[in-house]
């Protein structure tokens, strides 16, 4: 029974966040869409290419299991370290960083792109599947708040990361997205239980 309660403490938890997680999903597919064509068309060839060849050919699992692994060592005081920081990505933006400072990031700039989103759908699909697997619960409620909650802060990382590697996208665009899009939801959704119900 106590377990049961639990779940549903959960499940209202989730319910109660799930305004800000679709509101940064949101704001982030905005400032994505904000970008050139040409860096945009390779962040969702990247991202699909991962995506596709999950589902058909090879899932990836044992290169993201030694990425979260060694994050999981390298931060051991900090236990979700190996869910929120996509470790393969992060390294990627450092090499770029490092090719954009030696003048030749122009010319290489497609395949890091690509590489990048690739890498950031295997952590996140990975991420998710891994939570997931882990909650033996027929509400599944660990799984959708932890998810929820790894999601947001995965997508702030992102936005922190692509705003130091692609110049065109805004950190500060996706922060105010982010408020304006959260604080309409939640007035959504209170006028809707609150307000129109009562009339």
């Amino acid at each position: 029974m106590k377990d049961v309660l639990f779940a549903i403490l959960k499940i209202l938890v989730f319910l109660l966040i799930l305004p800000l997680i679709a509101a940064s999903c949101l704001s982030f597919k905005d400032q994505i869409f904000l970008l050139p064509a040409k860096k945009e068309i390779w962040l969702f060839w990247g991202a699909g290419a991962y995506v596709a060849l999950n589902l058909f050919v090879y899932d990836f699992k044992n290169i993201y299991v030694f990425g979260k692994s060694w994050i999981d060592k390298v931060l051991t005081f900090f236990k979700p370290a190996g869910y929120v920081i996509p470790v393969y990505s992060l390294a990627l933006i450092v090499v770029y960083a490092v090719f954009s400072l030696l003048g030749r990031a122009g010319s290489v700039q497609p395949y890091f792109l690509f590489a990048i989103a690739f890498t950031l759908a295997m952590h996140l699909v990975l991420t998710a599947h891994e939570i997931y697997e882990s909650d033996s619960s027929l509400l599944k409620a660990h799984y959708l708040i932890t998810f929820g909650a790894v999601l947001i802060v995965n997508l702030i990382i992102i936005s922190l990361l692509f705003a130091w590697a692609i110049s065109e996208y805004s950190l500060i665009g996706f922060i105010k997205s982010l408020a304006s899009q959260t604080s309409h939801l939640y007035k959504l959704i209170y006028k809707i239980f609150f307000i129109d119900s009562s009339v």
